[in-house]
C-alpha cells in the first residue's frame, strides 16, 4: 500500500510538473509547444524518469511483440503445411496408378497431389510450396508440379514419401528471411489403390 501511494506521489509530481510547463502563470505570456512542454517538464528534477524509463524499455517490448507475432505466423504456416502434405499422401496412398505400367489412372500424379494439398490449405501460396517425392528409395524431379514422365512409377505396391518446404515470414513485415524453411515430410507409404 505504501509502495502504492509513492507511485502516486510521482504520478502526481509528473502532472503537476507537466501542467507547470503548459501555463506558464503569466498573463500574456505565450503558450508553449509540446516539445517545450516536454523539455521543461524533463528538467523539473525526477519527474521524467518514468518516461525515460519507457522510452528505454519500449523497443524491447516492440521486438519481443514482433517475435511473438513472427513464431505465431509461421507456426500457422507449418500446421497449413502439414496437414497440406498429409491430405496428399492420404490421396496418394489411396488414388496411387493401379497396375503400374499398363494403366494410368493419374496421367500427372505430382500434379494430382498437389492439387489435393492446395485443396486442403487456403492460408498457403501455391507458388511458395516445393514438393519432392521419393518413389522406391529414388527422389523424383518435379518440374512446377508436374511430373508425367513418371507416372507409371506411381503404381500399386510401390513405396513413397512426400517433402515439401515453404519460406519463413518474417511476421508483420511479411518478408520471406532467407535460409529459413518450414519442411514437413511424411513417412514412407505403400501406394494401395482401393
Amino acid at each position: 500500500m505504501k509502495r502504492l501511494s509513492k507511485l502516486h506521489g510521482r504520478a502526481l509530481k509528473f502532472a503537476s510538473g507537466f501542467c507547470r510547463a503548459t501555463a506558464p502563470g503569466r498573463a500574456g505570456a505565450r503558450a508553449l509547444s509540446t516539445g517545450s512542454r516536454l523539455r521543461a517538464s524533463l528538467r523539473s528534477g525526477d519527474e521524467g524518469q518514468s518516461l525515460v524509463e519507457f522510452a528505454l524499455v519500449l523497443p524491447v517490448l516492440a521486438m519481443l511483440l514482433t517475435c511473438i507475432f513472427w513464431m505465431g505466423i509461421n507456426t500457422c504456416n507449418y500446421m497449413a503445411l502439414s496437414d497440406a502434405v498429409e491430405v496428399g499422401a492420404r490421396y496418394l496412398k489411396t488414388e496411387g496408378n493401379t497396375s503400374g505400367n499398363n494403366s494410368s489412372n493419374l496421367a500427372d500424379p505430382c500434379q494430382a497431389v498437389f492439387t489435393q494439398m492446395m485443396g486442403s490449405s487456403s492460408n498457403l501460396d501455391p507458388n511458395k510450396i516445393t514438393v519432392t517425392y521419393t518413389l522406391n528409395g529414388s527422389t523424383v524431379k518435379s518440374t512446377g508440379n508436374s511430373c508425367t514422365d513418371y507416372s507409371d512409377n506411381f503404381g500399386a505396391g510401390g513405396t513413397f514419401s512426400i517433402t515439401a518446404s515453404y519460406p519463413c515470414s518474417a511476421g508483420i513485415y511479411g518478408t520471406n528471411l532467407s535460409g529459413c524453411k518450414l519442411v514437413v515430410s511424411t513417412p514412407t507409404m505403400k501406394i494401395t489403390p482401393i
